[in-house]
């Protein structure tokens, strides 16, 4: 079986819909970890990468119409496999582990930013969001308030509980 889904897999490439440069390149996850059919997975890579596009440089998110048609399926279909909880597993997955590879482009661009290097001047958001990363700075202001109120009873020993029981046993024998 596993061997059968190899040869279904080298007979498709992951999907193609935009020009390299206009999307942030997914990391895909194993599709041998999805109940989903090679054709579906090609469909839930497509959809994810068209889901990616950047909105600058002249790029546009294709509607899915155009989608299924690339993919050679009916709209239909496509919305039909967007709806199985295993595809939007895969297409979930797939943006989390891109989210996850991007983070050190993140920072490295956060440093660029905030040392100006990027735009020439130095942007004030990116370098608060470098100290909040390292645990440095917080917009918002924690303050603890404790309280220590002197302790309002007296210590009572073991010699004052015994008196006082004594002084009970002896008030119920006199009435």
């Amino acid at each position: 079986m596993t061997n059968e889904i190899k040869a279904i897999e080298e007979q498709y490439e992951p999907a193609e819909v935009l020009e390299s440069e206009s999307f942030m390149q997914p990391t895909l996850p194993d599709a041998e970890n999805y109940d989903l059919k090679p054709h579906q997975i090609k469909a839930a890579q497509a959809v994810m990468i068209n889901d990616m596009t950047f909105k600058k440089r002249g790029s546009k998110r294709k509607p899915y119409k155009q989608i299924a048609a690339e993919l050679g399926i009916d709209e239909d279909t496509l919305i039909r496999y967007r709806a199985m909880p295993e595809f939007q597993r895969y297409v979930r997955d797939s943006v989390q582990m891109s989210a996850g590879s991007a983070i050190p482009m993140a920072i490295t661009r956060l440093q660029q930013l905030a040392d100006g290097s990027i735009t020439g001047t130095p942007s004030i958001r990116a370098i608060e969001m470098l100290l909040e990363m390292a645990g440095v700075y917080s917009k918002s202001t924690k303050h603890e308030v404790s309280v220590q109120q002197p302790l309002l009873q007296a210590q009572v020993t073991d010699d004052d509980i015994a008196r006082i029981i004594a002084k009970v046993e002896e008030e119920d024998t006199n009435e």
